[in-house]
């Protein structure tokens, strides 16, 4: 069965109540978060207007969903995606990096509108918004 790491903007898509994310969402019983995401999602919610509210959302989510931490394979993983695309003359964001590396270190589908993921070789990649 595939487990789905869900981007931060997938999260928030959820959290938001984007219909065909829930509904997708609601029929994958697999699916994880990665630390990095938990993260922004955590910043997002202390600079928001509603920080006790939304806080209390991100805190839920987490108990929900397996959360993936950056661990040695992650790393490792880590460390030949930036090489890999630093050759190739491509660039993506520091947290996105770690998030692409969480998916191809524990072979997982990254779900994420963010279109700059598709510059990665061999990430299994899908966009629930569309």
């Amino acid at each position: 069965m595939t487990l789905y790491l869900l981007d931060t903007n997938a999260w928030i898509a959820y959290l938001k109540g984007h219909p065909r994310v829930v509904e997708r969402a609601w029929r994958e019983p697999r699916l994880a978060i990665s630390a990095v995401s938990l993260g922004e999602l955590s910043y997002g919610a202390r600079k928001s207007a509603k920080v006790e509210a939304n806080l209390r959302r991100v805190e839920r989510l987490a108990s929900l969903v397996r959360v993936l931490p950056i661990d040695e394979r992650v790393a490792e993983a880590y460390g030949w995606l930036r090489l890999d695309l630093e050759r190739a003359g491509r660039l993506l964001g520091a947290n996105d990096l770690w998030i692409a590396a969480t998916a191809k270190a524990h072979d997982l589908v990254l779900v994420s509108a963010d279109q700059a993921f598709r510059q990665v070789p061999g990430l299994r990649l899908e966009d629930w918004t569309v």
